[in-house]
């Protein structure tokens, strides 16, 4: 198959390794014998990974002191929130273009005002203390803006080992969703489709997601796009 025959969602699928072995390798093959395919992977590569390091929500801590639970997660709250500011300055300078609309119409992309924080969450393993750290970090980012009056649009993806997060009768932390999620109505919870897909075809599950979340194509060209249009990423 020619490279151009493969999508921009196949290849985030492959390298974020959310593909059947046998298609992998059906791409492993094609990029050994087309310096353009190979180029296009090593781009998207390069993509995720500065996107990934962009903002880290794991911090080093010292190994002779552990700071309490409440102060670790606020010490992040502030770094998330700064990083937030930094995405701002810089958008708002050219440094961040918007070169491309979202992928799906289904969710609300109307102009927001330069006063707007726009960020997407983004989890992959299906650790329980993972789930509660990044739900930790919604809600505190959440609070904050509301008690300040400032307007805010928050996304949570989840793909690969992540979806387990957003899976009936398997998420950890379905009951703290529902709850953020009544508390305010606007987060949005996604489930990655190709990961879902993947998942039923490899175990055979019925899979179904909690109410309060919805289903997205690529969760890896989901969060791209938002990244090219201005948002900012932080990664569990």
């Amino acid at each position: 198959m020619s490279d151009f025959h493969y999508s921009d969602d196949q290849l985030n699928a492959f390298v974020d390794d959310e593909m059947a072995a046998n298609e992998r390798l059906e791409i492993l093959s094609a990029a050994a014998g087309s310096d353009s395919l190979r180029a296009r992977i090593v781009e998207l590569q390069y993509l995720k990974e500065s996107t990934r390091n962009a903002f880290p929500l794991h911090t080093e801590r010292p190994t002779t002191s552990r700071p309490s639970r409440g102060l670790f997660t606020r010490y992040l709250a502030a770094a998330a929130i700064g990083g937030l500011s930094l995405f701002a300055v810089l958008a708002s300078t050219g440094h961040i273009q918007a070169t491309r609309e979202p992928v799906l119409v289904t969710l609300n992309n109307t102009p927001s005002s330069s006063q707007q924080t726009r960020v997407v969450f983004h989890i992959s393993s299906d650790r329980q203390q993972d789930a509660s750290l990044l739900l930790d970090q919604v809600e505190l980012v959440m609070q904050e803006h509301q008690s300040n009056g400032r307007p805010i649009r928050l996304e949570v993806v989840a793909n690969n080992q992540g979806l387990r997060m957003l899976q009936q009768g398997r998420s950890p932390v379905a009951e703290r969703i529902r709850q953020l999620h009544a508390v305010y109505p606007q987060l949005i919870f996604a489930a990655c489709g190709n990961t879902l897909e993947r998942m039923t075809q490899e175990t055979g599950e019925k899979i179904d997601i909690l109410p309060e979340a919805i289903i997205i194509r690529s969760g890896v060209s989901y969060i791209t796009r938002r990244q090219q249009i201005g948002w900012s990423y932080i990664k569990v």
